[in-house]
């Protein structure tokens, strides 16, 4: 029983130290169409709100779609980035970033069709 807390107590911590990163779809044997490095200051005692759109350019192909979304927090801090309209399986994303209090952020945003 004392091995099973352990173990439940390992995963719970691990799962709170990767939750900044987002993970959606799959890149495997995926063509990335898109990669950025984006990062903005902070703004003093309040939380910064950000938003990302991107749309599948026509020299990908016609008719293709996003397969995987991957945002990376370098920071490793408690912000957050969400999709907001479109995502998988449309050909455009709108992507909502948001900072911890008074912190600024960095992510590698990396898209796949």
């Amino acid at each position: 029983m004392k091995l099973y807390v352990f173990c439940a107590a390992l995963v719970a911590a691990v799962v709170v130290i990767e939750c900044s990163h987002t993970f959606l779809g799959t890149n495997v044997l995926r063509q990335k169409v898109f990669h950025r490095n984006i990062k903005y200051d902070s703004y003093m005692l309040r939380k910064r709100v950000e938003f990302l759109n991107f749309t599948m350019p026509t020299k990908y192909g016609y008719g293709r779609s996003i397969q995987g979304i991957l945002f990376y927090d370098k920071t490793k801090s408690t912000a957050s980035a969400n999709v907001t309209a479109g995502g998988l399986g449309f050909n455009y994303v709108t992507m909502r970033m948001k900072s911890e209090r008074g912190r600024g952020m960095r992510f590698d945003v990396f898209i796949y069709a």
